[in-house]
């Protein structure tokens, strides 16, 4: 189900979070949010993100992505 936020662990680090099962699933649920994929495999989602990690394209894609991401994160691991 999460095992795809192992190439994630910088966001962990920028939201100022433990990287746990309980902040993993946190954050798959998130990033399923932000994409609007809720119901999708765990592989499609990997396969939605991924292009954004590691094409240097993308670079302005990633950056608002993991911004949104990270910042919707943390509200989450504060309001809980």
């Amino acid at each position: 189900m999460v095992s795809y936020t192992r190439h994630l662990v910088h966001l962990f680090r920028r939201a100022g979070a433990e990287y746990s099962y309980e902040n993993r699933v946190l954050l798959d649920k998130v990033i399923r949010e932000t994409l609007d994929m809720e119901k999708a495999d765990a592989d499609d989602v990997w396969e939605r993100i991924k292009p954004l990690l590691t094409s240097p394209e993308k670079a302005g894609k990633r950056k608002e992505f993991e911004d949104q991401v990270v910042r919707e994160f943390a509200k989450r691991l504060i309001t809980g």
